[in-house]
């Protein structure tokens, strides 16, 4: 009867999220027929320049890269490269598809395509979002900088201070809350009915009496570095799609509104067709540099750039491990061990 009732509130939230996706879908298409000018916005493709927006693309493939580089330093290298880039590539595909958290696809995706069980890769979720969470500051740092042409070194100043006190900040706040974050995560990790709360909270605790050691806080450090390289090559291909698309803006102002897009929709968070392009534009207008037809073409080049690289990545990852969309959408797992 349980399973059944589980089964049934299943096929509700599914449904709930299928609808909100069509209403949201519906009101994007209203809006983009209401406010655009479909004339304006096709002389504007007409003169993009491909070269760059291409070399954009290749800068944020290389930025996906390391994010499996990343992932696998986290884990100290134990799951090799190829099943850990192929999981992470199909579950920010399948991001776009499913209504089911991000976290929950990827634990499930890498526990299907490599050795590592979904309880030893659940606490490195933590450090991720906290990495997310630093680098979309540091974004916002150099975006505030460069809007109001502030002094470069102040720039450097406030990300170091970002770097320097969120390593400590970070520590500190998950071995004072780890029963918390435990219940967060198990919450969270409900869809997966094959998940073990014992064995998670298990993970965490063993996490909480790492995380304090000063190897860890050096891995957190190297962690950081990967980041900053990855969050750089996904500014720049933010920036050269303003160059691709031939809008004649200074450096400046292109590398502030790159870094203003970036720390709200950076391409290790997968946004879908519409809010992509809403949020988008509406960070963008008030600059008053484009206009909403240029502001537009802009969304729509950017999110169709990282939307070819998941689709393209993900196909390949399905085809070359043995992840099944069924278990992923229906929340199961396989569990591994080494």
């Amino acid at each position: 009867m349980s399973n059944f009732l589980g089964a049934d509130m299943e096929h509700k939230n599914n449904a709930k999220w299928i609808w909100i996706t069509v209403g949201i879908l519906l009101l994007a298409a209203i809006l983009f027929v209401a406010f655009i000018d479909m004339d304006a916005l096709a002389r504007i493709f007409q003169r993009v320049e491909w070269q760059y927006f291409l070399l954009g693309v290749a800068l944020l493939v290389i930025g996906i890269v390391l994010i499996s580089v990343r992932w696998r330093f986290l884990l100290q290298n134990k799951p090799s490269f190829t099943p850990t880039f192929h999981a992470n590539s199909v579950s920010y595909l399948l991001k776009l598809l499913l209504p089911v958290p991000q976290a929950l696809i990827r634990l499930t995706a890498f526990s299907m395509a490599s050795s590592t069980s979904v309880y030893q890769s659940a606490p490195m979720m933590l450090i991720e979002r906290f990495l997310e969470i630093i680098m979309r500051l540091v974004a916002l740092s150099l975006a505030i900088v460069l809007i109001f042409e502030l002094p470069i070194w102040i720039a450097v100043l406030a990300i170091a201070a970002i770097l320097l006190l969120g390593i400590p900040a970070f520590v500190l706040w998950f071995t004072q809350n780890t029963s918390s974050s435990v219940t967060r995560i198990a919450a969270r990790s409900a869809q997966l009915p094959d998940l073990s709360k014992e064995k998670l909270q298990e993970a965490m605790l063993d996490f909480q009496s790492d995380i304090s050691t000063l190897r860890a806080a050096r891995g957190i450090t190297v962690a950081i570095v990967y980041s900053l390289i990855m969050w750089g090559l996904f500014l720049l291909f933010y920036a050269f799609g303003f160059q691709a698309l031939g809008f004649r803006i200074d450096t400046i102002n292109i590398l502030a509104m790159s870094a203003m897009v970036l720390a709200v929709l950076p391409p290790s968070t997968p946004a879908m067709i519409g809010i992509y392009q809403g949020i988008t534009v509406a960070i963008l207008l008030p600059f008053g540099i484009l206009d909403t037809n240029q502001a537009t073409a802009y969304a729509l080049l950017m999110f169709g750039g990282q939307l070819a690289v998941w689709v393209i990545l993900g196909v390949w990852g399905l085809r070359k491990t043995e992840i099944k969309i069924s278990k992923l959408s229906s929340g199961t797992f396989e569990e591994n061990s080494e």
